[in-house]
């Protein structure tokens, strides 16, 4: 029965109506997943030779500093797993009324996840290492080490079940781990709190004490088992059959109906958001955009590369606009139709669609002043982006909007999602990341980094004073094209 069920899953992956919608999306999804292995292979085969030219060290001590950096791998990929995994549940209602326990269902659902992609990719990195310096380890030390490593990136992945019932139970409690995460990768950049010390304490101790291992394995265990125990205990077909989602109460925002018909515009935004399984993904996303920065900004590989700091500036502010302004339109796509019918003013409708964007955008750049901390030139390059953002990529996202004829499916979730994306998506990345790279680089190779950031400033202002002609002009363009979209709308699927 367990073999029947895992080659059934098996099945139902290659079935999946991911691989069978778009050709183009399927090998863009090949390329992309090729060379994030190929370079983690190439980070796992050369990482320890990289580690010990860097710190001048050697021997078990290369092991030590590899092992104090796993800490930070394992809340990043606590966090991407929280936004991309989903609940085995679900999986698992199809079988519900064959004879089989509930326990026994949970638990094979449970290891099916474990054969999930992000499960592997750590592996290509830890696996080359660990050959690369087997012969570093004192003693018996080397396959405890590999088994206590393997072992906390398993616990990862069934933390996140947890955790994901947390939110919807104990929605605080989630907040708050996910708060006290932050304060530590601050607190450990500004040397409050060593971190990276007590990772490499943590993942030093099999290497000293190679029987402590036993204790790193039984931490997926009993995760495995309270996730059985918490599964099974809802593994109903009551419990499991989706119910009405009654979103966010959007009653405190109904002050926005005294602005007229742009502010009930803005109101219906907001409800579409609130209420909808996939928008509210996309405000998920938004904590991740905003600590971007701490990924690049303090590497002192990218201090001087202007170029680059100005690519992660529009990507800080913007990326809510990107996430949200990709679909602008498409977000209505299932009742685009009803629209048309009402005497809606297409320019006060794009008044109201341009404060939807820039609101964020402006509540995102006030709350990464804090950069200003790691160094005064980031907050000249934030704000400079954050103007081009609301001067100049907020109107390629309203005017391309007029172009995107696939509707989106509200009710399904956001990441790893394909659903109504198309190539040109992909292709809306270049104007929106590339203008800014293309005026800022020269300059910056120059020695001349402040004028270049100067220019896209003043891009992004006269796109500020000139938003009613702009604005006028993409009403009067989807007005041209509204009929060729509802076509669209229809079709897609």
């Amino acid at each position: 029965m367990i073999k029947d069920l895992f080659v059934i899953e098996w099945k139902r992956s290659l079935r999946s109506s991911l691989w069978q919608r778009n050709v183009f999306l399927n090998i863009i999804l090949g390329i992309f997943i090729l060379y994030f292995v190929f370079v983690f292979l190439l980070l796992g085969l050369f990482i320890d030779r990289v580690i010990g030219e860097a710190l001048e060290i050697e021997g078990v001590d290369v092991i030590k500093a590899f092992g104090s950096w796993l800490l930070y791998y394992l809340v990043v990929d606590l966090l991407f797993r929280f936004l991309i995994q989903k609940m085995p549940e679900m999986s698992a209602k199809p079988f519900l009324l064959l004879p089989i326990s509930r326990k026994k269902l949970s638990s094979v659902v449970l290891l099916q996840t474990m054969l999930s992609f992000l499960n592997l990719f750590p592996l290509i990195i830890v696996i080359p290492f660990f050959i690369n310096v087997y012969s570093s380890f004192p003693g018996v030390s080397a396959f405890p080490w590999l088994l206590s490593v393997i072992a906390m990136l398993v616990a990862v992945n069934l933390k996140t079940f947890l955790l994901k019932r947390w939110l919807v139970e104990r929605t605080w409690l989630v907040a708050v781990a996910f708060g006290v995460l932050i304060l530590l990768g601050i607190g450990d950049y500004f040397k409050v709190v060593p971190v990276r010390d007590l990772s490499s304490f943590i993942f030093a101790l099999p290497i000293d004490y190679p029987a402590i291992s036993i204790l790193f394995i039984l931490v997926p265990v009993l995760l495995f088992y309270y996730n059985v125990i918490e599964m099974s205990s809802r593994l109903t077909l009551e419990g499991t059959t989706k119910k009405a989602d009654k979103g966010i109460s959007t009653e405190k925002f109904e002050g926005l109906r005294k602005y007229g018909k742009i502010g009930e515009l803005i109101l219906l935004e907001i409800s579409l958001i609130f209420r909808n399984k996939r928008t509210k993904t996309v405000l998920y996303l938004i904590p991740l955009f905003l600590l971007y920065g701490f990924f690049f900004y303090p590497n002192p590989m990218y201090k001087e590369s202007y170029g680059w700091l100005t690519f992660v500036g529009v990507f800080i502010s913007g990326g809510f606009m990107m996430s949200y302004g990709q679909f602008l339109v498409a977000w209505e796509g299932s009742y685009f139709d009803a629209i048309l019918t009402k005497n809606i003013n297409f320019e006060e409708y794009f008044k109201a669609k341009y404060l939807i964007l820039a609101i964020p955008t402006v509540i995102s750049f006030i709350l990464t002043t804090p950069y200003v901390l790691m160094g005064k030139h980031l907050l000249l390059i934030n704000l400079a982006t954050f103007i081009y953002n609301l001067g100049v990529s907020i109107y390629i996202y309203l005017f391309l909007a007029a172009y995107n004829t696939k509707k989106v499916e509200l009710s399904q979730g956001h990441m790893m999602n394909y659903q109504g994306v198309g190539a040109k998506h992909f292709l809306i990345i270049i104007p929106v990341m590339g203008l800014p790279i293309l005026v800022v680089a020269p300059f910056s190779f120059f020695g001349m980094h402040v004028t270049g950031l100067v220019i896209i400033a003043v891009l992004g202002i006269l796109g500020i004073l000139f938003r009613p002609f702009i604005l006028r002009k993409i009403a009067a363009f989807f007005i041209e094209r509204k009929y060729a979209l509802a076509e669209g709308f229809r079709q897609a699927s």
